[in-house]
């Protein structure tokens, strides 16, 4: 069947055509409405990582062999880093609590295969990715807008409360390393010193005393690195986009739906009446 004659079919069926295709808007426009879809909001953080991780080599830059800018953004390793720690299980479980996401995505305690559907759930809401500008996106949708903004913006801020507390566990433990070494560096000091005193022209303590307090003034450099990496911490990401609360929804896009509806009903129209037409005209035997 050809273009006039399906022109033909439509105008002869124009009332009832123009009727279906109203009703399809009608209906695309209530059953898109709030009262059978929820609508979701979207939030958007866009954060970039720091180059270094080390408070001491930062701030303090005890060795003048290594220099490394705090102020300076992180490159390819850093980024991929960042998205390691993003899309942890650490965070991802500290945010379903702090959030009472089980609960906001309506899942059952007592449901079958409860864990499986929260952590569904979360992939579908929260997607992070790596931007082609070596960012990261932290983008979450929710029907509540302010839950959207606010879970966007807590994962940026356990980004870097995440990296802070496992710097801090081995940065604690290698400061008790330190601190024992340079207390006992000193003890070993103070009693070559009452040695001397007893023995005043032996040769062999003097060199030993030289010895251990330059030991003991390069334990005290890397004491007090360990000791600002155990007790400070500085930003590990840069935050360039901050979530703010959505006043507007990302879907259902209504109009979308609408057109798509039309245009699919009208197709279906025309396929309907050409074969109708076809097998009409095929029983009066015009196809024999």
């Amino acid at each position: 069947m050809d273009s006039k004659n399906i022109v033909y079919l439509l105008l002869k069926n124009k009332k009832n055509v123009a009727i279906i295709l109203a009703l399809a808007v009608v209906c695309a426009i209530v059953f898109s409405s709030k009262l059978f879809i929820k609508p979701l909001y979207r939030s958007t953080v866009i954060l970039y990582p720091t180059t270094t991780y080390s408070v001491s080599k930062a701030i303090m830059n005890t060795n003048n062999l290594i220099y490394v800018d705090p102020l300076e953004i992180g490159e390819e390793a850093q980024t991929e880093q960042m998205m390691q720690i993003l899309n942890s299980g650490i965070i991802r479980d500290k945010i379903i609590d702090e959030f009472d996401l089980l609960n906001h995505y309506g899942i059952k305690e007592n449901c079958e295969h409860r864990q499986y559907k929260l952590y569904k759930a979360y992939d579908n809401n929260i997607k992070i990715r790596r931007t082609e500008y070596n960012s990261v996106k932290i983008v979450v949708f929710d029907t509540d807008p302010e839950y959207a903004a606010n879970i966007a913006n807590g994962i940026a801020v356990l980004f870097d409360q995440t990296m802070s507390d496992m710097q801090m566990e081995i940065a604690s433990k290698a400061l008790e390393i330190i601190e024992k070494e340079y207390n006992n560096t000193k003890e070993r000091i103070i009693n070559i010193e009452d040695s001397l005193k007893k023995h005043p022209t032996t040769g062999i303590y003097h060199y030993e005393l030289e010895m251990e307090k330059a030991n003991l003034n390069m334990l005290k450099m890397k004491y007090d690195d360990a000791r600002i990496n155990a007790t400070e911490t500085i930003p590990h990401k840069f935050v360039v986009t901050k979530a703010y609360v959505a006043d507007k929804h990302v879907y259902p896009v209504r109009w979308l739906i609408v057109v798509v509806t039309f245009i699919a009903t009208f197709v279906v129209i025309t396929m309907v009446l050409a074969a109708f037409e076809y097998s009409e005209n095929k029983n009066k035997g015009k196809y024999e």
